[in-house]
């Protein structure tokens, strides 16, 4: 392999298959695995985010897995009920990819954050910004809706590029108008910071795993059922037991969201399934739009018979150009 830095990147939807895929293609072409998921960073939060297929045979490290002996980095790198930022995502992939490269080995990102990708390709205009502790126990004191409205005061054009599961995450709209009121540090910083990102000096492939939305409901309905019955609630349980707060779990959504609103008796299991279901499939429709922010995404149907054979035919012919 060259010195220059190259990366493959695998995007896609909830139940699109995106790292079994990664999983197999880290044999074929000697690659270790990035892990581009904002859950998946937590320790104990296994079954809720699927890590991986049940049939795995996993070995768990501080930091990665090794998941039928291929390298998995990105899991488990801080306890659950941490603030985890895509500024660390950033810091943590760029010197993963670099390590990987030295070593020889192909580095396949792969995940569903859509905008943890677009960091790692193009960087983020918020790097700069520290937490400001004050501001934060200030904003938490208030309820989504003033939230929003106050965001819209200072930046209107920021507020309104929101999506609805933003607009209603307490977390996120905090975090944006910490970004707003300290965007002198961040010009600052980012003026003292020549081509930070690895990648702007080597080569990538992007690929996107897509489908019809029936299609990957159908998936998606499938694999929560068999995580329900692999324990996803006792796992729900269990971190609750350890301290985790309901606030944090909430603020995660989808399978923390809607167990621990059953765990706590605000509905019945039913209700906690069907929810779920909705929100797991309005998920799958906001991942698949980011597949318009991606100017060079070369996207598969995997409801398409042939599909992983033209995947693979592409890769090998990148991954010929770019190691000549």
């Amino acid at each position: 392999m060259t010195g220059k830095y190259i990366m493959l990147v695998i995007y896609g939807p909830t139940a699109s298959g995106k790292t079994d895929l990664a999983i197999r293609l880290a044999r074929k072409f000697n690659g270790e695995i990035i892990s581009a998921d904002s859950r998946q960073v937590y320790k104990g939060l296994d079954i809720g985010t699927g890590k991986v297929s049940f049939g795995a045979k996993v070995g768990k490290h501080d930091g990665y897995w090794i998941v039928d002996a291929v390298r998995i980095n990105g899991f488990d790198l801080v306890e659950a009920g941490q603030q985890f930022t895509a500024a660390d995502f950033l810091t943590f992939a760029s010197t993963t990819m670099i390590r990987i490269i030295v070593t020889k080995k192909l580095p396949i990102v792969v995940g569903g954050t859509g905008f943890y990708i677009k960091a790692l390709i193009e960087g983020i205009g918020s790097i700069g910004v520290k937490p400001d502790w004050q501001l934060r126990r200030k904003l938490e004191k208030l309820d989504t809706s003033t939230l929003y409205q106050k965001l819209l005061e200072i930046d209107q054009d920021r507020a309104k590029r929101l999506n609805d599961s933003d607009r209603k995450n307490p977390r996120r709209l905090i975090r944006a108008i910490e970004i707003v009121l300290n965007k002198s540090q961040v010009a600052r910083d980012q003026s003292q910071v020549t081509d930070p990102w690895p990648l702007a000096t080597g080569d990538y492939l992007l690929i996107g795993l897509t489908a019809p939305n029936s299609y990957l409901y159908k998936r998606a309905d499938e694999w929560l059922d068999n995580r329900l019955n692999h324990g996803m609630i006792e796992e729900v349980e269990s971190l609750i037991k350890r301290g985790v707060t309901i606030n944090w779990l909430e603020n995660l959504g989808l399978e923390y969201r809607w167990i621990s609103r059953y765990l706590k008796k605000q509905l019945d299991y039913n209700q906690m399934v069907e929810r779920l279901r909705g929100d797991i499939h309005s998920f799958i429709r906001r991942q698949k739009m980011w597949f318009n922010k991606f100017e060079k995404i070369k996207l598969f149907d995997i409801s398409n018979k042939d599909w992983q054979k033209k995947l693979e035919k592409r890769i090998s012919l990148w991954y010929t150009r770019v190691n000549d």
